[in-house]
């Protein structure tokens, strides 16, 4: 991993700031400008936080300690820029099974490798750009989401296909429906498949679990949440607590005059139709990035939105709760900075329950560390 140097870095657009109104997590590291202004997948691990970069299809993976969070936290940082950390990277994040990663290079090809080793094979051929997710089954089987364009009677058609191992390829998507996006998550003993279908007209969003007995087996497709046109940059999310409600995280319109975030109840098994609670944003935006972790037990959001109604309004990364029944659906915990142009983030919790939050504006790439109460 490159070396850490502590020298201050430049005053980023995207300058933290806790709301001390709120019942605030508190910064104690960073923000770390980290030498890549691209999308980071973060991974923890024993004493350790993996920000994992696309290299072409090769994962390149930058290491910080992940120990007892102090109880002061640290100024401002930056990254010494080495040699392998200058090569040309892709900014579409890797995704990240226990200790495999799949990573896309420009061509769509997806390359499996695991996290310490140097080689990687490729394993699957999505389209270029697409993101792709992952997550382990079984305890030791790492499964694929991705998507790919498929020649059909109507035209080409981008759908979601999952695999595990060296299985071949099972298509998600049911026939007639394609996907912008695709997630994946462990529930249970099982996954949950979540895929987003953003058209012109309406905005689908689709689930089903998936078994495994050595083989994949997918159950029902639910079409969850039918919305108004949505925006094929922005990617629904996982929020998948042990015990309570599992939630869809969409960001999207409410309508012709709001926006904001639809949380989508996910019964098991999924439901069509599930039930739908909204937290408003100030303003519209596209793309509009939300990653999610779980944090206590509870769901947590990492969120970009509006500061304010204006048009062109600052943006600003923000932390919270998700609420199940009785509950408000979004509770703001902090705002962790102020932001330019965000594309990307992600959120992850270490095994001293702290939080990681990373984050790609037009300042750079950003990661903090938290620690909520």
């Amino acid at each position: 991993a490159p070396a850490l140097a502590s020298e201050p870095a430049p005053a980023p657009a995207s300058a933290p700031t806790l709301d001390a109104s709120s019942t605030s997590c508190r910064i104690v590291r960073g923000p770390i400008e980290l030498p890549l202004r691209s999308s980071a997948a973060l991974a923890p691990r024993a004493g350790m936080l993996d920000a994992i970069f696309n290299q072409a299809g090769h994962p390149l993976t930058i290491s910080f300690p992940a120990g007892p969070p102090p109880k002061i936290g640290s100024a401002r940082e930056t990254i010494a820029a080495g040699a392998a950390v200058a090569a040309p990277v892709v900014d579409v994040p890797c995704a990240v099974a226990d200790d495999v990663t799949f990573c896309p290079d420009r061509s769509g090809d997806v390359h499996r490798a695991r996290r310490g080793s140097d080689g990687d094979r490729v394993v699957a051929n999505g389209r270029p750009r697409s993101h792709v997710a992952a997550a382990v089954v079984g305890g030791i089987h790492a499964v694929l989401a991705y998507l790919a364009s498929r020649q059909t009677s109507e035209g080409w058609v981008t759908e979601a296909w999952i695999e595990s191992d060296d299985d071949p390829p099972v298509r998600l998507s049911e026939d007639g429906s394609g996907a912008t996006s695709v997630a994946l998550a462990p529930r249970g003993g099982s996954l949950l498949a979540l895929s987003v279908d953003a058209r012109a007209a309406l905005t689908a969003m689709h689930a089903r679990p998936i078994a495994y007995d050595g083989r994949l087996h997918l159950g029902e497709d639910a079409v969850l949440f039918v919305g108004g046109p949505g925006d094929r940059r922005t990617a629904a999310t996982l929020a998948v607590p042990p015990t309570g409600t599992v939630f869809g995280l969409l960001p999207i319109a409410r309508g012709v005059s709001e926006f904001g975030m639809a949380l989508v109840t996910i019964e098991d098994p999924p439901r069509v139709d599930e039930p739908v609670s909204w937290s408003l944003y100030d303003n519209g935006l596209d793309p509009a990035p939300v990653a999610a972790a779980v944090l206590g037990g509870r769901p947590w959001a990492l969120r970009v939105r509006p500061q304010s109604p204006e048009p062109k309004a600052a943006q600003v990364l923000e932390l919270g709760t998700l609420g199940d029944a009785g509950r408000p659906p979004f509770t703001s915990r902090a705002l962790v900075a102020t932001a330019a142009a965000a594309t990307h983030v992600d959120l992850a919790v270490d095994a001293f329950g702290a939080v990681w939050a990373t984050w790609v504006d037009a300042a750079g790439s950003w990661l903090e560390r938290l620690v909520c109460p």
